[in-house]
């Protein structure tokens, strides 16, 4: 009997709940039934008009997915070490997936975008 008395209670619990439990709806504070209702929205996103330049293949491969090209032709400039960081800030905190072996190549394309490196 002594382990009968928990499951009887747990089902007597359950079954109380059952009359709040009304699919599609649910209840305010007062106990007046809500009806939810959930529909599908559509937006449209801008053209991007912005291109990189073809010498910049390396950028559109590992960077375009998440940056936009005039995100990435609008940043200041970095020296190649600090390009370096955020190369890697990509890969570690983001989960961007650029190859380790790719970071040279990239940090060289970043610094000539921008005409070369900040002093």
């Amino acid at each position: 009997m002594n382990r009968a008395a928990p499951i009887i209670a747990l089902l007597l619990v359950l079954g109380g709940c059952q009359r709040y439990a009304t699919p599609g709806e649910t209840h305010d504070g007062g106990g007046a039934p809500q009806t939810i209702a959930l529909g599908s929205q559509s937006m449209t996103l801008p053209t991007e008009t912005v291109v990189l330049p073809a010498s910049a293949e390396i950028i559109s491969t590992n960077c375009t997915a998440c940056h936009s090209a005039e995100l990435i032709l609008t940043q200041p400039k970095l020296k190649p070490e600090q390009w370096a960081a955020e190369v890697t800030k990509m890969r570690t905190a983001y989960k961007a997936a650029i190859a380790e072996s790719d970071d040279p190549k990239l940090v060289a394309a970043l610094v000539a975008l921008q005409g070369g490196a900040a002093r």
